[in-house]
């Protein structure tokens, strides 16, 4: 199993996050996105190269076996998700049979909030560290 983990270079894995990739996955590797991001056709390359590495494609062929394959967006990253997602799914999209999860693409979810009063006065919400979900 292959587990790889996006998150920009400014940012860091909270301690709760940390240990809910622990649990399910054991270890992972983990992609950096640059503080200034990637523009479109670097973002191209980095989801071939993904698509590639977790669908574990040689050569011309996809490899069947069980995916258990995933990509964890700690990070938003719009576009890679979007293309990441569609590119999960093998076979075609009507009533095929046949379609085949190639790896799973998952992001972290958060529904809390915290209120912090800024140094001039004004209070703002932001995402508590705690109530983390792997959805």
């Amino acid at each position: 199993m292959k587990t790889i983990v996006i998150i920009n270079e400014q940012h860091s894995l909270l301690p709760e996050q940390k240990e809910i990739l622990k649990e399910r996955f054991g270890s992972w590797k983990t992609i950096e996105v640059p503080a200034s991001g990637w523009e479109l056709d670097e973002m191209k390359e980095v989801k071939e190269k993904l698509y590639r590495k977790l669908a574990e494609i040689k050569g011309n062929n996809i490899l069947l076996k069980e995916y258990d394959n995933t990509v964890v967006f700690v990070s938003p990253v719009p576009y890679l998700i979007k293309e990441l997602s569609l590119k999960s799914q093998s076979g075609d999209w009507g009533d095929n049979p046949n379609k085949v999860q190639l790896f799973k693409v998952r992001v972290f979810h958060n529904d809390r909030r915290e209120k912090k009063e800024l140094p001039n006065g004004k209070v703002i919400s932001v995402v508590a560290k705690t109530g983390w979900e792997l959805v």
